[in-house]
């Protein structure tokens, strides 16, 4: 535990007004986490004391508000700090140590949000001799952990999504996506809508990959470390958490369009291209006559294609395009081997930045109250959030398996 003191003055002298009490929870703990999670403690303090006020930040969590309610970054964009509401604390202490045990293996590949410190601060007022009057503000509770996204994303992310698994009232509205843009939260309908319709098109079109993109050996192995993940937050007794990810488009240029105008314009112009004749005969001589020269050409049109390709990646790594400048697109803390995966979206090269966040909120009495009151007034009780543990893990694997690739 520690304390520290604001000054105020008078007429005559400068004397502190206020001391803030501030106690460490099981700070060895941490600062082994920190260590697992490659975190300098120099750097850590810099961070959160030296690098200037905090930057306030709105969740667009609703189970996340219920938890905490008060979310700020450190000003260099590297940690966020939640508030923990007192109810909450107990849950949390009874999660650390199987988190720690839990972390001591899985660090460097868990998508779990990096717990980096927890503290309580308790502000007293003081009288004009120094001496504390006995009247103390509430104890507040903060949970320092990682940023998944890097410190100037909103720079160069055009699309986020936050998927849980469950399908009831998660979707982003129209409101939102016209006034935020890219800044826009996106959520499970959105990107089940968007696989759906394009996977629905006949095949004969043959459009670009719909979903979050990864390739297969990616997918598998991102899906393997999940499960792990999950098998946690079942054991902790948890549910609720989302998986947070973030689209960075490697070819995204000055006006480009949105990922649901580039899917309608892929579909428009695919079927515009098989409408040739009622018939197809004019299509069918077409290809006879242009086969032979097909044949002809086609080493060296893949070889200019491949050509084009290596210069392009070549070009964005050399420029750091669409990154502001090299090193943009590193976060302050290592959120493991999966945390950033290189893939597509909708046909064009892509980052993706993910973590498991929120996972803070316990299944407890009010949690199954809610489902039973929601199922009263006809929710499907399967597709809302609010569901047991075990059920929650199950359906977010489920999800994650159709709507990624």
């Amino acid at each position: 535990e520690g304390e520290g003191k604001g000054k105020g003055t008078d007429e005559n002298n400068v004397l502190p007004t206020r001391v803030a009490h501030v106690k460490a929870y099981s700070p060895q703990i941490f600062q082994k986490l920190r260590s697992r999670f490659g975190v300098q403690e120099k750097d850590f303090i810099q961070s959160l004391i030296d690098s200037g006020p905090y930057v306030s930040f709105q969740s667009n969590s609703k189970g996340a508000a219920r938890v905490g309610g008060f979310f700020f970054f450190s000003r260099d964009g590297t940690y966020m700090v939640k508030t923990i509401k007192k109810a909450e604390v107990k849950a949390i202490l009874e999660m650390i140590p199987k988190y720690y045990k839990f972390m001591k293996h899985n660090a460097k590949r868990s998508l779990l949000t990096r717990f980096c410190g927890f503290y309580s601060v308790k502000l007293a007022s003081l009288d004009e001799r120094g001496s504390t009057n006995g009247e103390e503000e509430e104890e507040r509770f903060f949970l320092i952990m990682n940023s998944v996204f890097p410190a100037e994303s909103s720079l160069f992310i055009s699309e986020r999504f936050d998927l849980k698994g469950s399908t009831v009232g998660r979707e982003c509205s129209k409101e939102e996506r016209e006034t935020k843009g890219s800044h826009a939260v996106l959520k499970d309908l959105d990107l089940a809508k968007e696989v759906d319709v394009m996977r629905s098109v006949s095949p004969a079109f043959k459009l670009p990959e719909s979903g979050i993109c990864i390739g297969p050996k990616a997918k598998a192995a991102l899906l393997a470390q999940l499960r792990k993940d999950l098998n946690l937050l079942v054991e902790c007794a948890v549910m609720d958490y989302s998986l947070l990810v973030g689209v960075v488009n490697m070819e995204l240029t000055e006006g480009s369009k949105s990922s649901t105008d580039i899917a309608k314009e892929e579909i428009r112009s695919k079927m515009e291209s098989e409408a040739v004749s009622e018939n197809g005969v004019c299509k069918e001589i077409f290809k006879a006559l242009m086969e032979p020269m097909n044949n002809l050409a086609a080493p060296a049109v893949f070889l200019a294609q491949e050509a084009h390709k290596i210069t392009l990646r070549t070009l964005s790594t050399v420029l750091t395009q669409p990154f502001p400048y090299y090193g943009a697109g590193t976060c302050g803390v290592n959120g493991g081997a999966y945390s950033v995966l290189s893939g597509s979206r909708l046909g064009r090269r892509a980052v993706y930045y993910l973590g498991v966040i929120d996972f803070l909120q316990p299944w407890c009495t009010q949690k199954v109250l809610e489902r039973e009151l929601k199922g009263v007034l006809g929710y499907d009780k399967t597709a809302i959030s609010c569901v047991d543990p075990q059920e929650y893990a199950d359906r977010f694997i489920d999800f994650m398996d159709k709507h990624i690739c």
